[in-house]
């Protein structure tokens, strides 16, 4: 079977220019980081609170 170079199956290129995205192209990410801080917070908060419980008991 002959190599075909434009199968759009393919999702490699030898040459990596073709394979990098354009800035239009890439996604937008934001508050990725902010809202991960928000999710530790809570946590350690709901941790906190639990351990001040628990202390509260003896």
């Amino acid at each position: 079977m002959p190599h075909d170079a434009h199968d759009p199956l393919s999702t490699g290129s030898d040459d990596p220019e073709d394979i990098e995205l354009s800035p239009e192209e890439e996604p937008v990410v934001i508050g990725t980081l902010f809202l991960s801080m928000l999710l530790l917070i809570g946590i350690l908060g709901a941790w906190f609170v639990i351990y001040i419980t628990m202390l509260d008991r003896l």
